[in-house]
């Protein structure tokens, strides 16, 4: 029901812009003449590839949500994860332990029992109600990359999604040494720069990475 075309031409709009912005800052090197110069550059690259990285790894997940959102696609024909999402708000409300049963609010206030049984009870006389909305996810709290996209919470975001969380194992050690080279640059142990075959190398296999999460959400085998 979603419609894969439009999808990837939406992702391919997103990492033109963000891989000719890198593509720019990258042929600032051949303005460069000392090779001892030109390493130091290269650490502003690892934090501008890292910046890319996840930018467009957020951008492509928030496209494949978007899109099956604007689906029209029913909660009862979704897959288990899809619709544990979109029903978000209503398992919060079931979980809310101030939310009272109206029989029982003045005369046991406190009754937690009584009042849970009652929001379970509630839950289901509305559950064909819920089963027929339409699939709408809060794309915010789904995609959530935290304070770094760690190869973890990738796979957090596609297990949330119903996408196989394994799919991010053959990434781990890219983002890995990803993170570790920009963390290496923020926190300053890489004050002598970073050699041109390293951050080739990382570039190539980052490039790699998206080109495998582009072909997950867009279904391709």
């Amino acid at each position: 029901m979603l419609d894969l075309e439009d999808i990837r031409a939406q992702i391919e709009v997103e990492r033109e812009w963000r891989e000719s912005e890198l593509r720019f800052l990258k042929n600032r090197l051949s303005y460069i003449d000392s090779e001892t110069d030109r390493k130091i550059y290269r650490k502003s690259l690892v934090v501008m590839l890292y910046s890319h990285f996840e930018g467009v790894s957020k951008a492509i997940l928030f496209t494949y949500v978007n899109s099956i959102n604007a689906s029209g696609l029913l909660v009862e024909q979704a897959n288990e994860a899809i619709s544990a999402a979109s029903l978000a708000d209503v398992f919060q409300a079931l979980r809310d332990p101030s939310s009272k049963c109206r029989v029982f609010k003045k005369d046991l206030p406190d009754d937690a029992k009584v009042h849970r049984f009652a929001r379970d009870k509630e839950f289901l006389v509305s559950l064909h109600d819920f089963y027929q909305r339409a699939v709408s996810i809060d794309v915010d709290s789904i995609v959530d990359t935290e304070s770094n996209l760690k190869p973890v919470v990738l796979r957090k975001i596609l297990f949330r999604l119903g996408l196989e969380p394994s799919l991010v194992d053959p990434w781990t050690g890219t983002i890995q040494h990803l993170l570790r080279r920009r963390n290496d640059v923020a926190h300053g142990s890489a004050k002598d720069g970073i050699d041109e075959d390293v951050y080739c190398e990382l570039e190539h296999t980052v490039v790699s990475v998206v080109d495998d999460l582009v072909r997950v959400v867009s279904l391709d085998s």
